[in-house]
């Protein structure tokens, strides 16, 4: 089994389940029109050939997982254009998705008890008596006079 194939079928579970929407959130816009396009392509094709595999794989990735990969292996294998086809629109998902990561994929995950905390650019939060925090680099609280504390970390 070509393991690009197998990161496909991947990538087109996690875009089935459902249409993208948390893909979407993962690896950005333009990935996502690829992983819809690598979808579309895939299934179209695989269809000719094993049309229930197709058919039953978006209302159920996991289970037809295999079956899928297996018929796109045996699709890649016979026709070395659509292979190289998907091999670029995959190249293409994995480029989009790496950019997305490196403008803005850090996310930050934070439990404060007691207190107020804002992690990370543009992050705010206010505690029940209107101090509110600002997360970036050096970090700010405005109390709920509005005066500004610049913390410098």
């Amino acid at each position: 089994m070509d393991p690009i194939t197998t990161s496909i079928v991947l990538v087109l579970g996690k875009y089935a389940l459902d249409k993208g929407l948390e893909l979407g959130k993962e690896v950005g816009p333009k990935a996502l029109e690829t992983a819809k396009e690598m979808f579309q392509t895939v299934l179209e094709r695989v269809g000719k050939k094993k049309p229930e595999t197709a058919a039953e794989f978006p209302q159920d990735p996991e289970t037809y997982q295999k079956p899928l990969e297996k018929a796109l292996e045996a699709e890649v294998q016979a026709d070395h254009d659509f292979a190289a086809q998907l091999k670029a629109l995959f190249e293409q998902y994995e480029q989009a998705a790496q950019a997305h990561a490196a403008v803005g994929g850090t996310t930050y995950q934070v439990e404060a008890k007691d207190s107020v905390t804002a992690v990370g650019p543009g992050a705010k939060a206010a505690s029940e008596r209107g101090v509110i925090a600002e997360g970036d680099v050096g970090g700010s609280i405005i109390t709920g006079d509005h005066s500004r504390v610049e913390r410098k970390l």
